[in-house]
């Protein structure tokens, strides 16, 4: 396997000086865009290029940094009220406070835009390390960091198109395969699927249910399966087409989606486990104090959130010349409770 190398420190007005062969004040002059004073076509060619470089961005704290870690640390996450998320976050900072760390934390709410926009920022901010659960343009958007050797962690949601990345995250695919296959052991023969589609990873939950049913010999029908957009309303909507089909039993493969599919059972008053049968993708504290309590897959997000602090943490303080990357796809656990009725 390829070794990454140490990060970079961030590029100071001095070195853009030093490159372009002048002085820290006519940098300063150029890049603050100052006309009081004449300054050759030449000159300011040479410090562009300079700048360019460097990746020399400018500072929006002291420049008087000089390079020095600032103990700062951005954290991006996709949804605040996601208590998958949430979690993830706790353990973050609970690993780099030990490090005398902070986090500034930030949600993109899946806006490729916004998600751009807080990078930049934080990159200007001088923010010594990144932790990113991205969006669908997460590649695109974490260039500028690559670029300019900024230690980032990846966090459940992979990158595309590049090999080479520090990325820690649950297996969504064991997570489908688990949750469907133990409505199988179960006895449930007829069980459908309830999920989203707008991320690769999410799709992987989809592709671990197929995976259960066809090692089972059990065929799916098309109007079993239903994806739609990850709210509750939207869950709602998916369990009441599922109510039209003839399945005994439903993967919940969001706990969000979840949420509004558990309402219209009530709504409707059908009961759990005798008339339907759920296992949810996702631990929500409502499982556990609902009546009956759920059977759940745990993605276990304090671990994700520790697993990828400590090898952020590891990057910024490593003085090594080489690290090794990593690439980390965490185990579910299956936990049981009372939503799964035994035909066997």
């Amino acid at each position: 396997m390829e070794k990454k190398t140490k990060r970079n420190k961030y590029a100071t007005l001095n070195d853009v000086a030093k490159l372009a062969d002048t002085s820290i004040a006519t940098v300063s002059y150029i890049l603050n865009g100052s006309t009081k004073r004449y300054v050759t076509a030449e000159l300011r060619e040479r410090v562009l290029e300079a700048v360019k470089e460097l990746n020399y961005m400018k500072s929006a704290v002291a420049s008087s940094l000089k390079g020095k870690d600032r103990g700062i640390l951005a954290v991006l996450v996709p949804q605040f009220d996601n208590p998958f998320f949430t979690k993830i976050i706790v353990a973050i900072e609970e690993v780099v406070h030990r490090y005398g760390y902070f986090i500034s934390i930030s949600t993109t709410v899946d806006d490729i835009g916004k998600e751009k926009e807080i990078i930049d920022k934080m990159i200007g901010q001088r923010v010594d390390g990144f932790i990113i659960s991205p969006t669908i343009q997460g590649t695109e958007n974490t260039d500028h960091l690559r670029r300019l050797g900024i230690p980032y962690v990846i966090t459940e949601r992979p990158l595309s198109g590049i090999a080479q990345y520090d990325f820690v995250g649950c297996d969504n695919w064991g997570c489908g395969y688990t949750a469907t296959k133990h409505l199988i052991e179960n006895g449930h023969k007829k069980i459908g699927f309830i999920g989203w589609n707008t991320l690769t990873n999410v799709g992987e939950r989809e592709n671990g249910y197929y995976a259960a049913m066809e090692e089972c010999g059990l065929q799916v029908k098309k109007d079993w399966i239903e994806l739609g957009s990850l709210d509750t309303v939207s869950g709602y909507q998916m369990m009441q087409h599922m109510l039209k089909t003839d399945v005994s039993a439903i993967v919940l493969g969001s706990h969000i989606l979840a949420e509004g599919g558990i309402q219209l059972l009530r709504e409707e008053n059908i009961s759990i486990p005798n008339d339907i049968s759920t296992v949810i993708i996702g631990t929500p504290n409502w499982t556990r104090l609902s009546v009956p309590t759920f059977t759940c897959v745990h993605q276990l997000e304090h671990k994700i959130g520790t697993m990828a602090a400590e090898i952020l943490m590891k990057n910024i303080l490593n003085t090594e010349e080489d690290l090794s990357w990593h690439h980390e796809k965490l185990a579910c656990e299956l936990i049981i409770g009372e939503s799964v009725k035994k035909m066997n």
